[in-house]
C-alpha cells in the first residue's frame, strides 16, 4: 500500500500504510472547526473503520501549511497502530486526544504512550524502528538499535542470539546472520522492546538517544 497525498489542498489527506488522515468541512456539525476522519483501509482499499469527528485543534480559518503539517503528523502516528480484530476502536483515545489537543510535541508524547499501551508489541516495533530512521538516520538508527539490544542481552546475561532469534550486529563483533538486515533490525527491536516491555520501550529509547521518537513535522518535512 502506497503512501501519498489525497484530498484538496483546502481539506488535504494523507495515506500511511492502510490509514488515511483527512480533513472535511462540516459547518452543519461545528461552524468553528474543521472535521477530521481517520480511515482504516482493508487489503483491496475498501472502507474497514473510522473514526471521525470535529477537529477543536483546527480552527477554520486554519492556514493550509497547518492542515498539512496535522494530517501527515496523524497518518504517521497510527501508520502502524490499527488492529485486525478491533480495527480503530483500541485507538480512539489517542485519536481523540490529538483531534481536540493537537500535534505539538507533548500532545504527541502523550498520545504515542497511549498507543503503545494499548497496541501489540508488532506494532510498537514497527513503529520505534521507523521513528528511529527518521529521526536519525537508517545506517545511525541501525548502530542505536544493535548496541542497545547487544546490552541489554549482556545485561540480562542471556546470549543475544538465543534472546531475538538472530546474531547481533554490534561494535565488539560482527554478525553472520543469514536473515536481511531489515528482518535483523526489527528482531532486535523486537529483543528491546520484549526486555524493557512495550509501555516502556519508548521511554526507555527517548533517554537513551536524545529523540523524543515521535513523528514531529520537521521529522516528516511539513
Amino acid at each position: 500500500m502506497k503512501d501519498g497525498w489525497l484530498g484538496t489542498p483546502e481539506f488535504p489527506g494523507y495515506r500511511a500504510n492502510n490509514v488515511v488522515a483527512r480533513l472535511d468541512d462540516e459547518p452543519q456539525v461545528d461552524p468553528k472547526h474543521l472535521y477530521f476522519h481517520l480511515l482504516l483501509l482493508d487489503a483491496s482499499g475498501q472502507l474497514q473503520d473510522n473514526h471521525s469527528g470535529p477537529c477543536l485543534a483546527l480552527a477554520r480559518q486554519q492556514s493550509l501549511p497547518e492542515r498539512i503539517r496535522f494530517v501527515r503528523v496523524v497518518a504517521e502516528l497510527v501508520r502502524f497502530a490499527p488492529c485486525e480484530d478491533r480495527g480503530l476502536s483500541a485507538i480512539g483515545q489517542a485519536l481523540t486526544l490529538v483531534r481536540e489537543a493537537g500535534v505539538d510535541r507533548g500532545c504527541l508524547v502523550v498520545a504515542a504512550q497511549v498507543l503503545d499501551n494499548v497496541c501489540s508489541e508488532e506494532a510498537v516495533v514497527a513503529s520505534l524502528v521507523q521513528l528511529l530512521k527518521l529521526s536519525l538516520g537508517e545506517e545511525d538508527a541501525r548502530r542505536v538499535i544493535s548496541g542497545v539490544a547487544g546490552s541489554l542481552a549482556r545485561r540480562s546475561d542471556i546470549d543475544a542470539t538465543l534472546a531475538a532469534g538472530v546474531e547481533w550486529t554490534t561494535a565488539e563483533g560482527c554478525s553472520s546472520a543469514d536473515l536481511s538486515r531489515e528482518s535483523n533490525l526489527h528482531a532486535q527491536m523486537f529483543h528491546i522492546v520484549r526486555t524493557v516491555g512495550k509501555s516502556h520501550a519508548r521511554r526507555y529509547l527517548r533517554e537513551l538517544v536524545g529523540s523524543d521518537l515521535v513523528p514531529l513535522p520537521k521529522m516528516l518535512g511539513v
